[in-house]
């Protein structure tokens, strides 16, 4: 857990270079155990000690980050990530076009809290977008996807209805916005602590691949 827990506090510390200074020291200094730590680690997977880290900025209701996470992220996990050469870290940016967003970040970010499965819930919420904006009740849909991926029931009910991580989105908001990102998906993709790229939208694997290699380089 110590490994795990400096791996995400320096991901925390690149992006404080694009954050506000508030939520930066909100984030860096989360209680360890504490609910905001757990869901802190649990949106950030790949080498902890990477020199590069990827920021994904994005809303669970956005049809483009659907795109995206389904049909480009699993490549570029394969690749860089399970094997440890890059971090890549989930932000939240639930827009207000989206309205079902906020209640989807918090169902992800509580599957991490509760059960370590923010990728899990991650994937389920893009994989199943169209079902469950559509659905009559989406915050039931999610705590059945959380059941499905052995989140344990009542510490996801907990989270959920005691607002857990509502402090994290909202300093996600904070951070994005000081950042000057309005769009999802955004990524911002840095090395020792410096900013060296910025994509906006879905892009090919082939454009990934080559800004990827070029940063590991």
């Amino acid at each position: 857990m110590q490994e795990r827990r400096i791996g995400w506090r320096v991901a925390l510390a690149a992006l404080a270079l694009v954050a506000t200074p508030a939520a930066a020291t909100a984030q860096s200094t989360a209680a360890p155990g504490s609910p905001m730590e757990r869901a802190l680690e649990s949106r950030a997977k790949g080498g902890d000690s990477a020199a590069v880290v990827v920021f994904e900025i994005a809303d669970f209701q956005c049809p483009y980050c659907a795109e995206f996470a389904t049909s480009v992220a699993p490549a570029i996990d394969e690749k860089y990530v399970e094997t440890g050469r890059i971090q890549w870290v989930f932000v939240n940016l639930p827009l207000h076009t989206h309205p079902l967003a906020w209640a989807a970040a918090e169902a992800a970010l509580c599957a991490g809290v509760a059960g370590d499965r923010f990728w899990a819930m991650h994937d389920r919420l893009f994989q199943e977008q169209e079902a469950w904006t559509r659905a009559e009740n989406p915050r039931a849909r999610f705590a059945e996807y959380a059941a499905d991926l052995d989140v344990p029931t009542p510490a996801y009910q907990a989270c959920v209805r005691d607002d857990q991580v509502a402090s994290l989105i909202l300093q996600d908001l904070g951070s994005v916005v000081s950042a000057g990102v309005s769009g999802t998906p955004t990524f911002i993709i840095m090395k020792d602590n410096e900013v060296l790229e910025q994509m906006v939208g879905v892009r090919p694997l082939e454009e990934w691949s080559r800004i990827l290699d070029e940063a590991l380089q």
